[in-house]
C-alpha cells in the first residue's frame, strides 16, 4: 500500500499565503548552499513569524503548539533536563506522566536533542512546539539562581585551594560566579543581594519586593574567592578582613545601567558582604504613581510648594523614603530654583539640581556640606539623611531661615519624627517652629495580577485590620503563586502613607516637650489617617493582602482609634 504522503512545510507556507512563490525559491536556494532548514531560514530573513513556523510544523508532525505563557510547572519535573541541555538544544521539560516526560521544543525535528534527553533522562519524549522566545523565557523563569551557579561552578574542583580561586582573568571560574549573582539579582529587579558565610555553607539571598529569599548555596570553600573578587570590583582593601568596609562600582547587566554599594562586615564564619543595587537611569518616579490616595496627592503638593519649614519623610530602612524624597524633589524642579541635595550617596542624578555626594573618609561630612551649601544661595534643601545632632540643628536652622528643607528620619510613625529630632538634641522651641509636615510610610507588596484569586475573608482577620463586618470585602484577594511571580503570589510593592502637617496646636504640644503617644492622641482626635487605616484601604481594593499588611504595618499602630 502505498504511504500517504505529507505536505512539505514550504508548500503548506505557500498555501497559507505566508510566503510568495519567489520568497520560497530564495529561500530553497539559500537551503542548497548552508544546510539550513527552510523554516529557520524564512524566520531570519523576516518572511515569516516565529509564530507561522510554529503553526505550519505542528500541522505538519501533527505535533500539538502550546503557549507556556500562564502554566505552572513543577519545578521538578522542569529540572529533570540540566540546564545546559536545556538552553543548548532550546528545550523544556513541562510535564511528566509515569515514563513519558513531555518536551516543550523550538525545533522538533532535532533528532540529537531528543536522543540527548532519552539518554539523561532514561524517558520517552513526548514533543509540542514553542516559539523559541516562549521557551527562552521560561528557562529564564523557571530554572533558579541555583542552576546557574551549579553551571558556573562545575568547573571548580571542590578540593582546591581558596587561593587558586581567586584568579583575576575574566573567565576565571570565581568571576564568572560573581558575575552570574550579580546579574541575577538585577534581573530579578531585587535591590539587596546577601552573601553569608555560615559554619559549613555560603549561603545567597536575594531582596525582592522587600523580602529575603535563599537563592543558591555555592559550596562554602569559595566564601574567601568571592568576597576577594568584590572587593576587588569595588575598591575596598582586599587584605583587610577584621573591620567593615563600604566601597562601589557600577555596570550594566540585563539592559539596566546599575551602581552597586556593597558593605562588608565580619562575622562570626567570615565576611558577609551585602550588595545594594540602584538603578542609576532608570528611575522615572512621580507622586502620580507612588501610591499617595488623592487627598493625600494635593496636601503633599500643597506643603512643596511652601517656601520655608522642614518636611520630613520618615520610616525604616527599606520602606522606600528615598524614592518618595526624590518623586517630591522631582514635582519642584524649575530652573527658577536654586536646589542644592547633600546626600550619601547621590541615588538618582537629577538635571538642574546641584547634588553633593558626603565623602567621610576626606572629610565631607554631612554637617561642613551643610554649612558650605548654606553659602551657595539655596532656595531648596534636600538632605539625605538627619543622622546626627549637628545635622538637625543646622537642617532645623536652615528651615527657620527662608529655606524650604526636605530630609528623611529614621522613626516609627509621622508622630514619632519631631520627637526623634528633640531626642538627637535639637531645642524642642526650634523643632516647633521649624516643623512644616511629616509624611511617614511603609511598602507592602502588590498581589500579582496573574494569580490571585478572590477570597472570603474570616471575621478572625476582620478583627485584626479594624474592619466592620457591614464593609465590602468583595474585592478582597489572596496570594497564590505563579511564574510570573516566582511563586510568591506578589509582583511590585506600592506605599502605604500618613501625614500631617504641624498645626499651631501641634506646634504647641511639640514646644510643651509631650512625648509621641500624646502628639499620636492629638492627631487622631484631629481626624489623623494612619498607616493602618491606609493598608486596610488597599486590603479592601484587592491591592495586597491582609497578611502582608499586619506583616509591615508596625502593630503599636493597630491598636489606635481609626478616624477616616
Amino acid at each position: 500500500m502505498a504511504q500517504t504522503q505529507h505536505p512539505r512545510i514550504g508548500d503548506l507556507l505557500l498555501a497559507r499565503g505566508l510566503v510568495t512563490t519567489e520568497q520560497l525559491r530564495e529561500a530553497t536556494d539559500a537551503q542548497k548552499l548552508t544546510g539550513r532548514r527552510l523554516g529557520d531560514i524564512l524566520v531570519s530573513t523576516g518572511k515569516i513569524t516565529p509564530a507561522d513556523l510554529m503553526d505550519v510544523l505542528s500541522e505538519r508532525l501533527a505535533i500539538p503548539k502550546i503557549t507556556i505563557k500562564g502554566l505552572i510547572a513543577d519545578p521538578e519535573v522542569v529540572n529533570i533536563i540540566p540546564l545546559p541541555i536545556a538552553k543548548k538544544h532550546r528545550l523544556i521539560a513541562l510535564f511528566r506522566i509515569n515514563e513519558r516526560l513531555t518536551v516543550a521544543m523550538a525545533d522538533p525535528l532535532d533528532v540529537v536533542a531528543i536522543d540527548e534527553v532519552r539518554f539523561k533522562t532514561g524517558l520517552m519524549v513526548n514533543r509540542v512546539i514553542a516559539t523559541p522566545e516562549d521557551i527562552d523565557a521560561a528557562i529564564a523563569q523557571f530554572y533558579s539562581v541555583a542552576d546557574n551557579v551549579e553551571r558556573v561552578i562545575g568547573d571548580i574542583s571542590a578540593t582546591a585551594p581558596a587561593a587558586t580561586a581567586v584568579a583575576t582573568g575574566e573567565d576565571a571560574p570565581v568571576v564568572r560566579l560573581v558575575d552570574v549573582l550579580l546579574t541575577e539579582a538585577i534581573k530579578q529587579k531585587a535591590s539587596d543581594l546577601h552573601i553569608e558565610p555560615d559554619e559549613n555553607i555560603l549561603r545567597v539571598r536575594f531582596r525582592v519586593d522587600g523580602v529575603l529569599r535563599e537563592e543558591a548555596l555555592p559550596p562554602a570553600h569559595m566564601h574567601a574567592a568571592v568576597v576577594a573578587r568584590i572587593k576587588v570590583m569595588a575598591g575596598m582593601d582586599v587584605s583587610e578582613k577584621r573591620l567593615p568596609q563600604d566601597g562601589r562600582f557600577s555596570m550594566e547587566a540585563a539592559g539596566r545601567s546599575v551602581d552597586l554599594r556593597v558593605s562588608t562586615l565580619p562575622i562570626v564564619h567570615g565576611e558577609k558582604v551585602v550588595i545594594r543595587i540602584l538603578n542609576r537611569l532608570g528611575w522615572d518616579m512621580s507622586l502620580d504613581n507612588i501610591g499617595m490616595t488623592p487627598s493625600q496627592l494635593t496636601f503633599m503638593r500643597g506643603e512643596l510648594r511652601a517656601t520655608e519649614g522642614m518636611i520630613l519623610i520618615s520610616g525604616p530602612t527599606g520602606s522606600g523614603k528615598t524614592s518618595t524624597l526624590y518623586a517630591a524633589l522631582r514635582e519642584i524642579v524649575t530652573p527658577e530654583k536654586n536646589i542644592v541635595t547633600v546626600e550619601d550617596p547621590v541615588e538618582y542624578a537629577f538635571p538642574i539640581v546641584n547634588q553633593v555626594q558626603v565623602n567621610e573618609k576626606a572629610g565631607l561630612t554631612f554637617p561642613i556640606c551643610l554649612r558650605a551649601l548654606m553659602r551657595q544661595n539655596p532656595d531648596i534643601i534636600m538632605v539625605g539623611e538627619v543622622r546626627d545632632v549637628t545635622t538637625a540643628q543646622i537642617a532645623v536652622r536652615a528651615a527657620m531661615t527662608g529655606h524650604l528643607v526636605l530630609s528623611t528620619i529614621h522613626t516609627i510613625d509621622a508622630a514619632a519624627a519631631a520627637h526623634r529630632l528633640i531626642d538627637m538634641g535639637t531645642e524642642r522651641f526650634l523643632v516647633a517652629t521649624a516643623l512644616r509636615s511629616v509624611v511617614a510610610q511603609r511598602l507592602v507588596r502588590r498581589l500579582c495580577k496573574e494569580c490571585s484569586t478572590p477570597i472570603e475573608p474570616s471575621q478572625a482577620i476582620r478583627d485584626q485590620l479594624g474592619f466592620d463586618v457591614l464593609e465590602d470585602v468583595g474585592n478582597w484577594k489572596r496570594a497564590v503563586g505563579c511564574r510570573h511571580c516566582r511563586g510568591t503570589g506578589y509582583a511590585g510593592q506600592i506605599g502605604v502613607y500618613e501625614m500631617f502637617g504641624a498645626t499651631d496646636a501641634l506646634r504647641g504640644l511639640i514646644a510643651e516637650g509631650h512625648n509621641a503617644a500624646r502628639l499620636r492622641d492629638h492627631l487622631r482626635e484631629t481626624g489623623f489617617s494612619s498607616l493602618i487605616h491606609q493598608g486596610r484601604a488597599l486590603v479592601a481594593a484587592g491591592v495586597t493582602t491582609a497578611e502582608e499588611v499586619l506583616r509591615v504595618i508596625p502593630r503599636q499602630t493597630e491598636s489606635w482609634e481609626m478616624v477616616s
